[in-house]
């Protein structure tokens, strides 16, 4: 048993993020002022490439970064959103 098990997770994880991530940025920016765009949309489509590039990398050890990469920039956006929403910005 030498597969990748995590590679279906990964890859739904890198899809989800793919189309969900400039979509969620495209509501920040055009909803929002345009400080919260900037810190929250920016991190997200960032995200968006990440993991599109995750999803063309297939199973190798650079796609596995980008995966990580893509949910720490989505984590970021969504605290920074929640900050924002809290301080009334």
């Amino acid at each position: 048993m030498s597969g990748d098990v995590w590679g279906p997770l990964r890859n739904r994880v890198a899809v989800i993020t793919a189309a969900g991530g400039p979509l969620f940025a495209a509501y920040v920016i055009t909803s929002s002022s345009t400080l919260e765009g900037v810190v929250v949309g920016v991190p997200l489509m960032a995200a968006g490439g990440f993991a599109i590039g995750a999803v063309v990398a297939g199973a190798g050890r650079r796609a596995v970064e980008r995966v990580w990469i893509a949910l720490a920039l989505v984590v970021f956006g969504v605290v920074a959103s929640v900050v924002f929403a809290a301080l009334g910005v």
